[in-house]
């Protein structure tokens, strides 16, 4: 399971880009703008995937209590960012919920507690990682989209270095 969702966030996916790899490419400054309106940035994107990632590893460390609202700002935080810095801050906080779920797998023997229900749950827990892995590249998806339509729209702006 670390090796695909390593793959996915960090990794060559057969697809094309990793997470990591498509949020280098997005400049901090349209970081936090949408191409339509009403509609998440992608530094809300990547508050949402670290919600979610949150939420995985507390699942899979037994804190039953741990859940969040479909919709609500556990689910999709407010993020704000105004400067490089906080676009990079962003993305550490990214890597280290990822990490924590790496923390956990490591810890494993093998893979035998993936059959196990998740405690408070409806599903194991490897229906749970696989989530995560779906989770990602559906949100690359719109991460994708959002950089080329702001791409193009940002043409000779020199938002984004060729």
């Amino acid at each position: 399971m670390i090796r695909s969702l390593s793959e996915i966030f960090e990794g060559e996916p057969w697809y094309g880009e990793s997470v990591m790899k498509k949020l280098e490419n997005v400049p901090y400054k349209i970081g936090y703008e949408t191409c339509v309106p009403d509609s998440h940035s992608v530094a809300e994107i990547v508050g949402h995937l670290i919600s979610w990632k949150s939420f995985a590893a507390e699942k899979l460390n037994d804190n039953n209590g741990y859940d969040i609202e479909i919709d609500s700002e556990t689910d999709w935080p407010i993020v704000e960012i105004k400067s490089p810095e906080e676009w990079e801050a962003l993305k550490r906080r990214l890597v280290a919920a990822q990490s924590n779920i790496y923390k956990f797998l490591e810890a494993k023997p093998d893979d035998s507690f993936l059959e196990e229900k998740v405690n408070g749950q409806d599903y194991n827990f490897e229906f749970l990682i696989r989530g995560i892995i779906q989770h990602d590249i559906y949100h690359l998806g719109q991460i994708g989209l959002i950089e080329s339509q702001l791409k193009r729209k940002e043409e000779n702006s020199g938002v984004f270095k060729s």
